[in-house]
Parts: structure tokens; C-alpha cells; sequence
């Protein structure tokens, strides 16, 4: 069996996955290092798959976010609408799918990178969830709320004889 080609020592970002095929004999390399990494994905699939898919150029409107997660050593984002799952760029917090071509929704990225990625290096499998995302399996389960006391009914004072 193959190893994996991902990189032991680093989690794979869209910047480092969606890079330009090799030119043809003779041609210049195209040069996509001024394409934002949200945007990567769709000139990957502009060339390597043959399918036009336009970037968008508006947001989603009400859209839930997407989260970002590290799973086997890549950094993932799944669309509500498809469960389509992509490679994103946590340095652009953008989302679009390149499936069923819905427009940005924010990505939602931790605030320590750096420490996400390296608790998913120390890991044998290199995974990692947004304590925030709602699919995240491990995340704990809500404080269950005090049960509410039954008020106990008091007796009635006795009234008093009126003269």
C-alpha cells in the first residue's frame, strides 16, 4: 500500500494543494502566486478537472458560516447546502463551493493557527475541530439546567375573628 503523499511535519493549506499544472514543453508556467487562497480552488478546477466554475462575487445572504478543520493534514471546510468538502485557505476566511456554486460564506478559522496545527501534528491521524462547529464530534455537551423546584404550598395563615 502507498504511503500518503501529504507532508508529515505540516498541515496542507489551498495555497500549498491548488497549485497550476506543469507547463507543456516549451510554454511558460502559469503564475498564480496574486490569486487570493479562497480563489485557488477555482482555477484548480478550471484546469485540472475542465470545469468553469465562476468565483463568486458576492456573499450568501443568511448563510451559515463554515467552519475550518484540520482533517488527516488538511485544512477542510464542508458546505451546508452540498456537504461538499474542500481544501481552504486559512489566511483568506472565505468559503464557496465549487460544487453547487454558492456564494461566500464566511470561514470560520481558530484564533491560534499555529497551535491548532500543532495539536493535529502531535496526533497519529492529524485531526482537528472548531470547539464552535456544530458537527464537531467531540464536542462536549451543553450543561444540562438545574431542575426548576416545585414550590411547595404554604398554609394559609388562619384568619382572625373580625369584631
Amino acid at each position: 500500500m502507498a504511503a500518503t503523499a501529504l507532508p508529515a511535519n505540516e498541515i496542507v493549506r489551498a495555497e500549498t494543494y491548488y497549485l497550476p499544472p506543469p507547463p507543456r514543453r516549451g510554454q511558460i508556467p502559469e503564475d498564480w502566486s496574486q490569486t487570493p487562497g479562497a480563489e485557488l480552488i477555482y482555477r484548480w478546477y478550471d484546469r485540472r478537472m475542465n470545469r468553469r466554475t465562476p468565483v463568486p462575487t458576492d456573499w450568501a445572504p443568511d448563510a451559515e458560516p463554515a467552519y475550518a478543520r484540520i482533517d488527516d493534514g488538511r485544512w477542510l471546510a464542508e458546505c451546508s447546502a452540498c456537504r461538499s468538502a474542500a481544501i481552504v485557505s486559512v489566511a483568506d476566511p472565505r468559503y464557496g463551493c465549487v460544487e453547487c456554486l454558492r456564494a461566500w460564506v464566511p470561514l470560520i478559522v481558530p484564533e491560534d493557527i499555529a497551535a491548532a496545527e500543532a495539536h493535529a501534528l502531535s496526533q497519529p491521524q492529524r485531526f482537528w475541530w472548531h470547539a464552535d462547529d456544530p458537527r464537531n464530534p467531540y464536542r462536549p455537551d451543553p450543561e444540562p439546567e438545574p431542575p426548576i423546584e416545585p414550590e411547595t404550598p404554604t398554609d394559609p395563615e388562619p384568619e382572625e375573628p373580625q369584631p
